[in-house]
């Protein structure tokens, strides 16, 4: 499966994005991404040099790929001493923009590359942004994967129905076989309760809800 764009499509990312290009062959969007927003006041223009893979969409969301082909995000990371996890940055390099079930809620309708770029990737390179320049990340983050989903349900957002329709039989059987000793399942090797309070916290009410 993978993303066709329009001719439309590609001259809308290219007017908007001069230092971008698309490379037909391989259906892939690279190249300096610049942006200029606002949130609550704080005003970023900030660019990244990205490559988006069309060909390659996440398993998870239906999202196109995308990796930062420079060290800007690691050393954001080194220069806060934390793990580009804490980023949402995947494990291979690839952004980790949305969980599943939320990508949605960046298109009106369904999808389109003009939303896909303003609402869900400048979205995302804004939060890094804001975070390189205020140390802390500009609204209310949850972690990746099936943890979002467990901490959406400790915070009350999701119920428990939509919970376990969001979560797989092995997920399942991994988030209630851990207690208050065991390491974070995101696997940075620090005990949970710690590491992501309110993922243990939503673990702790799925098992008062199954016993």
């Amino acid at each position: 499966m993978a993303i066709q764009l329009s001719k439309k499509d590609i001259d809308w990312v290219l007017d908007r994005y001069p230092n971008m290009e698309y490379d037909r062959l391989n259906n892939q969007l690279f190249g300096e991404l610049s942006f200029r927003r606002e949130h609550q006041g704080a005003l970023i223009a900030d660019a990244y040099t990205v490559r988006i893979f069309l060909n390659h969409l996440d398993v998870n969301t239906g999202l196109p790929k995308i990796i930062c082909e420079s060290n800007k995000i690691r050393n954001i990371a080194q220069k806060y001493e934390i793990d580009t996890a804490d980023l949402h940055i995947n494990s291979d390099g690839t952004f980790c923009l949305a969980i599943e079930g939320e990508e949605e809620s960046f298109f009106e309708h369904e999808f389109t590359i003009q939303e896909f770029f303003i609402n869900t990737v400048e979205g995302f390179l804004f939060q890094i942004s804001y975070f390189n320049e205020y140390g802390s990340l500009p609204w209310g983050e949850y972690a990746h994967g099936y943890l979002g989903h467990i901490e959406k349900f400790a915070s009350g957002t999701i119920s428990t129905q939509e919970l376990f329709k969001r979560l797989t039989k092995e997920d399942l059987a991994t988030a209630l076989t851990t207690n208050r000793q065991s390491k974070c399942l995101c696997g940075k090797g620090k005990k949970m309760r710690h590491c992501h309070p309110l993922v243990f916290r939503g673990i702790n009410k799925m098992k008062r809800l199954s016993s």
